[in-house]
């Protein structure tokens, strides 16, 4: 369940904290993981993603097959149980784009979503300029819903974002 062909989820460890902290410092890693100004997250927020556990998060770390290495984050977060809707969320390490890791997460996640935890509706939020997964998003069959116009703005121009949602019956045999 939670091992794809790359990679696998494990829980986030206290010795990959500092690696995330920095990250969120870096551009590539920060512009395309949250609207937050770029700044290195501080010890106590980086701890939360271990401390924070309740049923309605369910937080990994991303790793190769065959080492500990840590490749970043992805999440179920925010379920409403009564309505079996939640979001998703996911970020890659500056050096780990484009090599088929962001893809294999969300395999998982999406599977874990809809045949672990018997969810419905799995939903994201992805910024206009990240072109690389709006394309991934789209093609393991996530639905453009909507667009938040102009919701940020970076480096002088505003940039929409978007909606994405899947329902379970939508789920196609995904590879």
């Amino acid at each position: 369940m939670f091992i794809g062909s790359k990679i696998r989820l494990t829980g986030i460890r206290k010795e990959d904290l500092p690696t995330y902290r920095q990250w969120n410092s870096v551009e590539s890693f920060g512009r395309f993981y949250n609207s937050s100004p770029i700044r290195e997250e501080s010890e106590k927020n980086a701890n939360q993603l271990i401390d924070d556990h309740s049923d309605r998060s369910y937080r990994f770390a991303i790793r190769p097959l065959d080492t500990e290495e840590f490749l970043g984050v992805c999440a179920i977060e925010e379920i409403v149980w009564p309505h079996r809707v939640a979001w998703l969320s996911i970020a890659l390490g500056p050096d780990f784009h484009g090599q088929g890791f962001g893809r294999d997460a969300m395999l998982l996640l999406v599977n874990y979503g809809f045949n672990e935890l018997n969810l419905h509706r799995l939903t994201l939020t992805v910024f206009g300029y990240n072109k690389g997964a709006i394309k991934l998003y789209e093609s393991l069959g996530f639905k453009h819903e909507g667009t938040y116009r102009e919701f940020l703005q970076r480096d002088g121009k505003r940039h929409d974002m978007h909606l994405y949602g899947m329902l379970a019956s939508e789920v196609k045999l995904l590879k």
